[in-house]
């Protein structure tokens, strides 16, 4: 059984993408619970030379679709909307979803044996499966759970289920890759 290129991003990026989603929802909610502007969360970092939960959040978004529009050479739909409140960063996460999935499989393939230069140097040069597995993938979840990390450190009761998401068994959208590993 092969594996492609599509397989170890699309779905990965989605699923990482849609319990971040579901993060930031209930950092809204617990934020208005406890009377207090979710806008501040997205304010916060974890140390003073690291990038803001806001940063984190659209970080994580872009890395995700410039990795399918490098691998599929279709161009994402610009994002236009200032990113100030909590539900502007959670409609750029699901714009992203939105943009994720309505690329074809084939065409993220199609971008198997394209070379990519990696930043900040752009230097070392990777093949495309290179690219995913250890830059794009790693990159992606470092924003991601920084994220979680953020909110976390803020008092947001949230935890390891949360960030994981549901079991893929009981995700019908997506088939079980585990199996192919």
């Amino acid at each position: 059984m092969t594996i492609s290129l599509n397989d170890i991003s699309t779905p990965v990026f989605s699923r990482s993408l849609t319990n971040l989603a579901r993060l930031l929802r209930k950092a809204n909610y617990q934020a208005q619970l406890k009377g207090y502007p979710a806008a501040l969360l997205l304010q916060s970092r974890l140390y003073p030379d690291m990038f803001e939960l806001s940063k984190q959040i659209v970080r994580a978004a872009e890395i995700a679709a410039e990795t399918i529009t490098q691998l599929s050479g279709i161009t994402e739909p610009d994002f236009a909307e200032p990113l100030i409140t909590m539900e502007q960063h959670i409609a750029r996460v699901n714009h992203t979803l939105s943009f994720l999935i309505s690329v074809a499989p084939r065409q993220v393939n199609s971008g198997a044996e394209k070379d990519f230069l990696l930043p900040p140097t752009f230097e070392e040069q990777y093949s495309a499966l290179g690219y995913i597995l250890f830059y794009a993938v790693p990159n992606f979840h470092f924003h991601v759970t920084t994220a979680y990390n953020i909110l976390r450190h803020n008092g947001v009761a949230i935890g390891k289920q949360d960030y994981l998401g549901r079991p893929q068994q009981d995700d019908p959208a997506w088939p079980d890759l585990g199996a192919f590993i």
